[in-house]
């Protein structure tokens, strides 16, 4: 049990913003290069490469999710002198809906009217019904390729009620479970062949088993630093010594036939460090970089991408899917001068879309707010 020390601050974690600005960052410049057509080699390049970073950038935003989980709710335990045992998990999930709900269902019906002006208007089926709720699994998405995310984060907000109190209480009895839970579902994945249906529940994008010890981890975290308003040496040890052991395996297990990629296991080993070594950036190396005011602009920005990341997340895959489809085959041009053209375009019509939505979305919810 972690003694109770003292009471945090109710000042913002600026850092955090920051990580999941990086995070958000990673994955909106690796979409593009997913969606964008691989007509030139660099791109291909590029595609793959970013591919391996916006996996860990993912890893990154279920970290923050279990840490900003259990940090929060501790500090409104210390804040009121309450127990774990008055925790109102029914107000508490209503509110978790509340907030992520109406973006997802605004966000749906934005990439819907873009394909209904600009591109095909998926079928009315079953398929249609469950994205537009934010039950279909990847396979059966039609809106938007990305809102796998919201239906994993739904699965985590639900199972909260269950592991929220244990990682409160006793935040080592839920690291054990997330490291349990995480190498269970990683080696039924391994186990399976990759055509088999369930497949990809155990792979990345279907289920929260996926990110099991990512969340974990996070609520495991996010008590510690409560208390300790830093992260302990053992944390670092711990997290560079699980690297080491994923880095080996990632060389050893294919010469004995076995097949690992990056999401079968190795984020297990390589999500803690990555964890830290972003914290560590954005606390230390930028305290030291505090001398160039200049820097202060990028800091704030990225603040604001991380404050806006989950609405980024949801929007930007089906611009790209529609400008890519218009811009790209009308300008016979010079494959990298088209290539740089439409590049040029697409970063001030996605920060309008951005700054446009986000304004819808802060307007519906100034609307909406008694139901909360």
């Amino acid at each position: 049990m972690i003694e109770k020390q003292f009471v945090q601050t109710s000042r913002r974690l600026d850092w955090l913003d920051q990580m999941k600005g990086l995070a958000i960052f990673s994955i909106v410049i690796f979409h593009f290069f997913q969606f964008y057509p691989k007509e030139l080699e660099f791109i291909a390049v590029l595609y793959r490469l970013g591919a391996r970073i916006a996996l860990a950038a993912v890893d990154l935003f279920f970290v923050v999710a279990g840490f900003t989980t259990s940090y929060m709710m501790i500090r409104q335990l210390q804040k009121h002198n309450l127990s774990v045992s008055s925790i109102d998990f029914k107000s508490w999930l209503i509110k978790r809906l509340f907030r992520v709900y109406p973006a997802y269902l605004l966000a749906g019906f934005c990439s819907l009217l873009l394909y209904f002006i600009f591109k095909k208007f998926p079928p009315f089926n079953l398929d249609l019904i469950l994205s537009i709720l934010g039950l279909a699994d990847y396979k059966t998405q039609v809106i938007n390729p990305g809102f796998w995310f919201f239906r994993v984060l739904l699965q985590a907000y639900l199972i909260m009620p269950l592991i929220l109190p244990l990682a409160i209480r006793n935040p080592k009895i839920i690291l054990f479970i997330g490291i349990l839970g995480g190498a269970i579902v990683k080696i039924i994945g391994l186990s399976l062949p990759h055509t088999s249906w369930v497949y990809p529940y155990f792979l990345q994008n279907n289920s929260i088993g996926s990110y099991w010890l990512q969340l974990c981890l996070g609520l495991y975290w996010g008590a510690i630093y409560y208390y300790k308003n830093d992260f302990r040496k053992i944390d670092y040890f711990v997290s560079i010594i699980s690297l080491s052991l994923g880095s080996a395996l990632f060389f050893i297990l294919p010469s004995l036939g076995i097949n690992v990629i990056y999401k079968l296991g190795i984020d297990l080993f390589v999500s803690p460090l990555i964890f830290l070594l972003v914290y560590l950036f954005f606390t230390v190396v930028k305290e030291r970089l505090k001398a160039f005011k200049f820097m202060n602009f990028g800091w704030d920005k990225l603040s604001l991408l991380g404050i806006y990341s989950y609405q980024i997340y949801l929007i930007h895959q089906p611009l790209y899917l529609v400008i890519f489809a218009i811009l790209v085959k009308p300008i016979n041009v010079n494959s990298y001068v088209k290539f740089f053209s439409v590049l040029g375009l697409t970063i001030p019509l996605l920060i309008a879309y951005v700054i446009m939505f986000t304004h819808l979305e802060n307007g519906i919810m100034r609307k909406i707010s008694f139901l909360a």
